[in-house]
């Protein structure tokens, strides 16, 4: 354990033993970000969302009001969970892509994640990307609130893609209710 930094684990994934990150689980989660799969990014920082990408779509849920980072703070486990908002991927081993990921993989780890969303109860689940919308509900994903409800119920919200224009970006954010 002693090589593990910050929020590293390893863990049985699969038959394998990886290493990964925990997911974050308030007490009473509000709201759980997904992604499909964790980065190698990530996981050597020791921290959710550190790719360039994912920072940026962190950024999003900051001015959207979901949670509130300290002035310089660049990692978001602390906010999240002061916020009641958990961390998860579909899948818990990191790759360079998600295309790197067979579909065996994705409905294993979408089994579990499932599980977990259920178990917490979670009410609505924010997916920073499209393909854990797509996985989670079967259907192709367009930016805002989906309509279907995932397995346990919950809603699911897509953030808007990176390369939307951003009046429309700003558009689906303002549809973004956790009330």
């Amino acid at each position: 354990m002693a090589d593990l930094i910050r929020y590293q684990e390893r863990i049985e994934w699969m038959g394998a033993e990886v290493l990964t990150l925990p997911e974050v689980w308030p007490a009473r989660p509000r709201v759980v970000i997904v992604g499909i799969n964790l980065s190698l990014d990530s996981v050597a920082a020791g921290h959710y969302f550190q790719g360039k990408g994912a920072r940026g779509r962190i950024t999003m849920l900051v001015k959207a009001g979901l949670i509130e980072l300290n002035e310089g703070e660049r990692q978001s486990e602390r906010a999240a969970l002061q916020a009641g908002v958990g961390f998860a991927d579909l899948v818990r081993r990191p790759t360079r892509s998600s295309a790197d990921l067979p579909n065996s993989e994705i409905e294993y780890g979408k089994a579990l994640f499932e599980s977990n969303v259920a178990a917490h109860e979670v009410p609505t689940v924010i997916a920073i990307y499209a393909p854990p919308v797509e996985a989670l509900l079967g259907t192709k994903a367009k930016p805002g609130y989906q309509s279907l409800l995932n397995s346990w119920g919950a809603r699911v919200f897509n953030l808007p893609r990176p390369y939307l224009k951003a009046e429309l970006a700003a558009e689906v954010m303002a549809t973004l209710n956790l009330e």
